[in-house]
């Protein structure tokens, strides 16, 4: 059996050492303060990316209603049910007709379509909104910390989306 002797043995376990206790609880304090700052970033940004979703999944709507109203030559809208529910009809070329349901999209968590938005928005077979509005129409999509997004319908059917904003007060 190999035995060293003893200068031997302190040699080897002083090359063998590990990490301390004080510098394992430092590195841990210095992951905790990066987290601390990071974390609340990560969720903000989160909470932004969703209320971008929900006002792109509106003009999307929109833009696919007035695309079925110009192909087809006929009237389709983008009609609002329920705070988080948008449904895509189209209508047939006699009056009176049902609406055929062609899509049903619903907002992502947290985001909710604004009660004083326009519940339809319709376009006729040119892709102008019917009946023609004297100025622009606006759906705010509201996010559940505060901040809205502003989907802005121009009489002609062009539509835009403004920058995100939070809510004063």
């Amino acid at each position: 059996m190999l035995r060293l002797n003893p200068t031997s043995q302190a040699i080897a376990r002083r090359h063998a050492r590990g990490f301390s206790l004080i510098e394992v609880a430092v590195i841990l304090m210095v992951i905790g303060i990066i987290t601390a700052f990071i974390v609340p970033q990560a969720l903000s940004w989160m909470r932004l990316y969703r209320l971008g979703v929900g006002s792109r999944n509106v003009a999307t709507a929109l833009q696919r209603a007035r695309y079925l109203a110009t192909s087809n030559n006929t009237r389709a809208a983008l009609t609002i049910p329920e705070a988080q529910h948008l449904r895509i009809e189209q209508y047939g070329q006699l009056p009176g007709a049902e609406a055929d349901v062609k899509a049903t999209i619903e907002m992502p968590n947290g985001i909710t379509i604004d009660e004083q938005a326009p519940r339809q928005v319709a376009f006729d077979g040119r892709g102008i909104v019917t009946p023609m509005p004297n100025e622009n129409l606006t759906i705010r999509v509201n996010s559940a910390d505060g901040y809205y997004q502003m989907v802005v319908i121009s009489p002609t059917g062009q539509v835009t989306l403004a920058a995100a904003q939070r809510e004063k007060g």
